[in-house]
């Protein structure tokens, strides 16, 4: 444990978060009122997710890339919620302010826990594949070697395949056409997207003067649910860093 990071939750989950946070708000002060052990239950749940997903991951004869895949990002999902309740928890009790970052400082603190917590579980055999997928998960948003390195030595190439994408409409067309996730090949697939993503930012960077990495981020975000169809695509995403 000591070699390995304990990050925050990978850029899936906080976009998925923050896309359905008015039902997670609900969702918790509902827990709040009416469930008062909820977090010894819920952590039952989350030790028993693994095998569940395994046994199911099996029967519907998902790749092991799938199912890997499947668990890291539900164990994200059920320890922010987890966390969630701690921290509502710790402010109904005045034990944290509710001003000045605490809340969210404390919340770090949770998540770290949580992680350790969760490798200590000696019924999940997998868990420390688990948390290292939960880490490599933050790949998905950043620009991998090979990307960088074709876009310096063919920059000239690029620049002249910019400007028939150098509108509104252009834009959006390019937007459109990523989402047209090949099922074949998906290490190909997952290069194609991202060079197409990098495009992407360059006309989000020259048209609305966003930050090139910040656009091609959020354009990997808003992928994401079309992306998840595809678990080997997904996986050759991760894997290209």
């Amino acid at each position: 444990m000591t070699h390995m990071e304990l990050a925050l939750p990978d850029p899936i989950t906080n976009y998925n978060r923050q896309v359905a946070r008015e039902r997670y708000v609900r969702r918790e002060e509902y827990v709040l009122g009416h469930r008062p052990g909820f977090n010894l239950i819920y952590w039952q749940r989350i030790t028993r997710t693994p095998a569940r997903v395994e046994r199911w991951g099996r029967l519907w004869g998902w790749t092991r890339d799938q199912i890997m895949l499947t668990k890291a990002l539900l164990i994200t999902r059920m320890a922010c919620v987890f966390i969630d309740h701690i921290i509502r928890r710790m402010e109904q009790a005045e034990l944290i302010e509710t001003s000045l970052g605490e809340p969210h400082l404390e919340w770090e603190n949770q998540y770290r826990n949580f992680l350790l917590q969760f490798l200590r579980v000696k019924s999940i055999p997998d868990r420390r594949e688990i948390v290292k997928l939960m880490q490599r998960l933050h790949r998905y948003t950043v620009p991998p070697p090979f990307l960088l390195d074709f876009r310096r030595r063919h920059w000239r190439w690029i620049e002249r395949l910019l400007q028939r994408f150098l509108t509104p409409s252009g834009a959006s067309k390019l937007f459109i056409s990523l989402q047209i996730v090949v099922r074949a090949k998906p290490a190909a697939t997952a290069r194609r997207i991202c060079f197409s993503a990098a495009l992407y930012a360059d006309i989000q960077e020259r048209l609305y003067r966003q930050q090139w990495m910040y656009a091609y981020s959020d354009c990997m975000l808003r992928l994401y649910d079309r992306i998840r169809q595809y678990p080997e695509v997904l996986a050759a995403l991760i894997q290209l860093h």
